[in-house]
């Protein structure tokens, strides 16, 4: 099983990290600070195919589980990460309930849904099965252990998250809450009441459908409380963020 779900299911509150630093250094650094998962970001982060590939290369060699967040919802965004080795997608910018059909269609494959079959990284390019596995096995097996994460973020993707969490093929949902903020009118204001509710209503809509639900945080402090409050996983910030601030720290220490 994916080692992401395994910690899930044993109640062990996963911690992540979103990577932007496109380095396989970097990724390496990062599997030995303790985190559980990094998610690569395709989406606000400068990675192509190679860097991406180089990116978790450098998760697998420290032990941290790599995610990524893709593109865009497109069959290409969807696959490659995949096919390259990622162990979950994010996937932003979720509106439609047809957009969550098009998404487990592309990652998922039969009979969840109608990805694409080939041997790639992700398998050893087809050498890491035993000659005598069926094709069926191998299929199974990767819509196991690849997870399929929609990231609500848009009022759109709110009305319909009922539904959305408890469709086949959706292993949880990823809570972006700034932009879910601005999509509901009240940019950054985290405490209004309407925005809360939301947080409760995305909640309760993942555990109803026995699904994970994982939130952002910019503060590593806030984790906890997140924790208590019910969110099976937090990802605690952007790893740019901590090395400027570390390298600040560390200029200001040495010119004291």
């Amino acid at each position: 099983m994916n080692e992401f779900m395994k910690k899930v299911k044993a109640g062990e509150k996963p911690v992540g990290i979103f990577f932007e630093l496109a380095s396989m250094n970097a990724a390496e650094c990062l599997g030995r600070c303790g985190f559980d998962y990094m998610i690569i970001d395709n989406e606000h982060g400068t990675f192509e195919g190679e860097t991406t590939v180089d990116a978790i290369r450098g998760a697998e060699l420290s032990g941290i589980t790599p995610f990524v967040r893709v593109r865009e919802i497109s069959r290409p965004a969807i696959m490659k990460p995949l096919d390259v080795g990622a162990k979950g997608l994010i996937i932003p910018f979720v509106e439609r309930v047809e957009d969550i059909r098009n998404i487990v269609k592309w990652a998922k494959y039969t009979p969840i849904g109608n990805r694409g079959y080939c041997p790639s990284r992700k398998d050893g390019w087809g050498c890491d099965y035993p000659s005598d596995e069926s094709m069926s096995v191998a299929m199974n097996y990767w819509n196991e252990e690849t997870l399929v994460i929609p990231q609500c973020e848009t009022a759109g993707c709110l009305s319909h998250i009922e539904e959305i969490a408890s469709m086949d093929g959706v292993d949880g949902i990823f809570i972006g809450p700034y932009d879910l903020s601005i999509g509901l009118g009240i940019g950054g204001e985290f405490d209004d009441p309407v925005f809360k509710k939301a947080l409760e209503r995305i909640k309760t809509a993942c555990h109803k459908a026995g699904k994970f639900v994982i939130i952002f945080t910019a503060n590593p402090d806030a984790a906890p409380g997140y924790f208590a409050e019910g969110y099976d996983s937090v990802t605690a910030g952007l790893d740019f963020n901590f090395y400027i601030s570390a390298c600040k720290d560390a200029a200001k220490r040495a010119k004291a």
